[in-house]
């Protein structure tokens, strides 16, 4: 059975996502983009992280300041 992680690291999913560590820290800082924190640590929702850049892509609606409140 071929078993894939639900959450990444940043790390990880830099590696899987062809973006870079720090793009991918600013990301989850944006709401809606499916992290959540551990401590210190990010981790990424790796399906739902896949679907919102697709949307973002199709829609061309990335922003890559943080929204944050």
């Amino acid at each position: 059975m071929n078993q894939q992680k639900i959450l990444l690291s940043v790390k990880e999913f830099a590696q899987v996502s062809g973006l870079g560590a720090n793009t991918i820290r600013n990301l989850a800082q944006i709401d809606g983009f499916p992290a959540l924190r551990n401590g210190r640590r990010i981790l990424i929702h790796r399906r739902a992280a896949d679907a919102w850049l697709e949307a973002r892509a199709l829609h061309k609606d990335y922003t890559p300041q943080a929204t944050v409140s």
